[in-house]
């Protein structure tokens, strides 16, 4: 759940038939091997932003914790007013929205820049906002500016400023969804602080807006109108931060690019690349996540690598060491999807149960505690 930082989910195609502790990693729960029942309604989807986490659930109900959009830290899981029958979820730094059985959006959070897209800069702390989309297939949101898709069709809204609607303008934003038509064909799309990056024909890739950390191009200038991303073909997923992003290629390999700081690139150093460097020793991955200055991927047996910044234990792996290498989580298999917010991360496992490690200030592990862990531990449902 994503920037100026943001997060993004990933987005992916229809699959075919440095060194630092820190008091924040503080204690760790009891023994993380003990199986934890999955909750009665066992989750479904995560989506993780800065200091918040929400899933969900089977039911098609949609709960959030941590910091809520109303600056109020939940330790736990609490269902969010106005959503039902959900059937995905997006989560950012300003705002969220889920797509409905229906086709509909609901969105909630702030609004300063009109990304709830009903025509006002009012907040909701209720998922009450709907859009007025009708059939839409996907959505992605950014900081102060949300993406949809509609058949062929992409439409965005909110803040302009920079070029995040990939209009070919930079402009105060728009309060409803526009169609855009450079977007016309993508096949998915994904949003990470002011900028975008959509998969189009061949599984080439596109981006524009924001480009502070080199994201989209060799020059920091926003771009307003998307560009073809160099050595990028055949990608089957992209996720992208508000610092860098990951592409997963039809082969099972990743590629990251943009700011290293701490090793969030994966390629043995902590040089920013400006095009895409190939993530060393990982190989069968079937999904990719990634967060403020960490990324992950799940392999398909179902375990789940990570690197990049680790001073909340957002790596898992029980220690406070960033690492430039992906490194597997411990312990943890049997994941149907892992996702990463700003400095915690979360994976959802085979029967719906959810476990979290890292930062929990605000309560993002769900564990109805404050305190960061940097081993994995249940979400208390």
């Amino acid at each position: 759940m994503t920037a100026g930082a943001g997060l993004s989910c990933a987005r992916a195609l229809p699959a075919p038939a440095a060194n630092g502790t820190s008091p924040a990693a503080g204690p760790v729960a009891a023994d993380p091997t003990t199986p934890v029942p999955g909750p009665p309604d066992p989750a479904a989807e995560l989506a993780l932003s800065y200091e918040r986490s929400c899933a969900r659930m089977l039911s098609g109900l949609v709960k959030c914790w941590g910091l809520g959009y109303d600056d109020a830290p939940r330790t736990s899981p609490v269902a969010v007013a106005g959503i039902a029958r959900a059937v995905q979820l997006a989560v950012g730094p300003t705002h969220a929205c889920a797509r409905l059985e229906s086709g509909r959006l609901r969105c909630f959070g702030a609004n300063e820049g009109g990304a709830l897209g009903d025509g006002t800069r009012e907040p909701a702390t209720a998922a009450s906002v709907d859009p007025g989309i009708e059939a839409a297939t996907d959505v992605a949101v950014g900081t102060d500016f949300t993406c949809t898709r509609v058949g062929s069709e992409s439409l965005c809204w909110g803040d302009n400023r920079r070029g995040s609607l990939a209009l070919g303008t930079l402009s105060a934003g728009e309060l409803r969804p526009v169609v855009v038509p450079a977007l016309t064909g993508a096949r998915a799309l994904s949003l990470g602080g002011r900028h975008g990056l959509a998969i189009v024909e061949e599984g080439a890739v596109v981006g524009w807006g924001d480009d502070a950390h080199g994201i989209i191009g060799t020059t920091t200038a926003a771009k307003p109108a998307p560009i073809r991303l160099a050595s990028l073909l055949h990608v089957r997923e992209i996720a992208s931060s508000s610092s860098h992003a990951c592409a997963r290629f039809d082969s099972g390999t990743v590629a990251c690019w943009g700011d290293n700081d701490a090793g969030q690139l994966g390629d043995g150093t902590t040089t920013r690349r400006d095009g895409p460097a190939h993530v060393l020793g990982l190989s069968n991955v079937v999904q990719i996540a990634v967060g403020e200055r960490t990324s992950c991927a799940r392999h398909d047996s179902g375990a789940v690598s990570c690197w990049g910044a680790n001073e909340h234990g957002q790596l898992g792996d029980g220690t406070t060491t960033s690492r430039s290498k992906a490194a597997r989580v411990p312990g943890l298999g049997s994941v149907a999807q892992v996702a990463v917010g700003g400095s915690h991360a979360c994976a959802l496992l085979i029967g719906g149960e959810v476990q979290c490690w890292g930062a929990n200030a605000n309560g993002e592990l769900g564990d109805r505690t404050q305190t960061s862990r940097n081993i994995r531990g249940p979400v208390l449902f």
